[in-house]
């Protein structure tokens, strides 16, 4: 029963797990971001704001299980040495600007096919591996790594968590979403490139003969389980992209996808299910759980239609619009994260839904993540990565390429989806 009791407790959880949340993404609490949504959960559960059947039922498992599979494909990917043969190519780059290039194209194309944290924990080092032996910098790469793995996980619902909730709730179908994002995706990342390589200067004009580039034959993978691992993550696709017509949910071809390439890894591999099973990042599950439950709870104590109705009103009505979701999506994810932001609008969105508005959420609130450091996670995890590597990232650089990145890409998203 709701009132106004609970929906105040509700309120205090919600400002108190969101405030954890901010605080962990900044660096300044020892408490991290699957702990801080746990805590919310389980505050509003030991509250009595919600009932242990209420909080259950509310947790979306097709987001958790597709999570799940796409996260134990890149695992088994991994333990074939398909990164490891994408590495080698990198290596190869022959100037500066081409590596920069094929960076960004290389990071938002795998991005759109999987999970992009894992992307950018994969890859971080070998760009610094790979600008170490041409004799340059490797903080303009590394930024750039990590926004154009946020551009390119926008590009499909697969690419990021928040899209993969999106594509849970919302109904829209795997191909739909996918042609309507590709146009602002694709014109945010040659913006990206564009932008990088005048903001970047000096870092990507550098004459051929000042490279040093070695080492880049010295990587030897085997055709076999690459190939099969290939085959079956464009399998995988074909399932996503023909959903619509078996109707067979995204999340459950994800899923027998893991499953199927988690068996074959022993085969394939000198990996056993067991590391394949400890490179999952189990986090970002514990993540979803808490934040399913603590919203339960907002929605329990009516402080959700609350909360919608003051979105609405503080709009002036924009809000059902893509140009007013675009902006309160990108101030919100700034302030908090993409995810619990995504599970916040969500509901706006059901209020009055439409295609148009589940894309813009879903772009804008990836897109604003490159304006800061800690504006996502891609961006905190090449930062980190690099800094074990002996490789400081500072604000001010990372803000100087992500901004206005960040700026176009959001302008883009409204042109392009205003029509929907």
């Amino acid at each position: 029963m709701q009132t106004a009791a609970q929906e105040f407790i509700a309120l205090v959880i919600l400002i108190f797990t969101y405030t954890l949340i901010s605080l962990s993404r900044n660096g300044r609490n020892r408490i991290d971001l699957p702990a801080a949504a746990l805590m919310g959960g389980a505050l509003m559960l030991l509250s009595g704001v919600v009932s242990p059947e209420a909080a259950l039922s509310y947790i979306n498992w097709n987001t958790i299980l597709l999570i799940l599979g796409m996260m134990l494909i890149v695992s088994s990917m991994e333990a074939v040495g398909f990164f490891v043969w994408i590495s080698a190519k990198v290596v190869k780059a022959p100037n500066p600007l081409y590596l920069l290039i094929l960076i960004c194209a290389v990071t938002a194309l795998l991005s759109a096919l999987i999970l992009n944290d894992a992307v950018v924990l994969i890859f971080t080092p070998v760009i610094i591996l790979t600008t170490r032996r041409m004799g340059i910098s490797a903080v303009p790469y590394l930024i750039m790594e990590a926004v154009c793995s946020n551009i390119g996980s926008a590009a499909t619902e697969v690419g990021n968590p928040q899209n993969a909730y999106i594509a849970s709730i919302s109904g829209v179908p795997f191909h739909t979403y996918t042609a309507l994002a590709l146009a602002p995706t694709l014109l945010s990342l040659a913006a990206a490139i564009i932008i990088a390589f005048f903001v970047g200067g000096i870092h990507f004009r550098k004459e051929f003969s000042r490279l040093q580039i070695t080492g880049s034959n010295d990587i030897q993978v085997r055709q076999g389980p690459l190939a099969f691992m290939t085959f079956l993550v464009l399998a995988v696709f074909a399932g996503f992209y023909t959903s619509y017509i078996t109707h067979f949910p995204i999340s459950a071809v994800a899923l027998i996808g893991g499953i199927a390439s988690f068996v074959s890894v022993p085969f394939l591999s000198g990996s056993s299910n067991q590391d394949i099973l400890q490179k999952v990042d189990w986090g970002i599950l514990m993540f979803f759980i808490g934040l399913f439950v603590l919203i339960s709870g907002v929605e329990s104590s009516g402080l959700l239609g609350s909360i919608v109705l003051s979105f609405q009103r503080l709009s002036g009505g924009t809000v059902d619009t893509v140009g007013g979701m675009t902006v309160l999506s990108s101030i919100l994810s700034n302030v908090t994260s993409n995810v619990p932001a995504v599970l916040l609008l969500a509901p706006v969105v059901q209020h009055a839904p439409s295609t148009g508005l589940w894309i813009a959420l879903a772009l804008s609130s990836t897109f604003a993540g490159n304006a800061t450091i800690v504006g996502a996670a891609a961006n905190v995890i090449v930062v980190r990565a690099a800094a074990r590597h002996g490789v400081r990232i500072t604000l001010k650089e990372f803000s100087s390429y992500g901004l206005p990145i960040t700026i176009v890409s959001l302008v883009m998203t409204v042109l392009s989806l205003s029509v929907f």
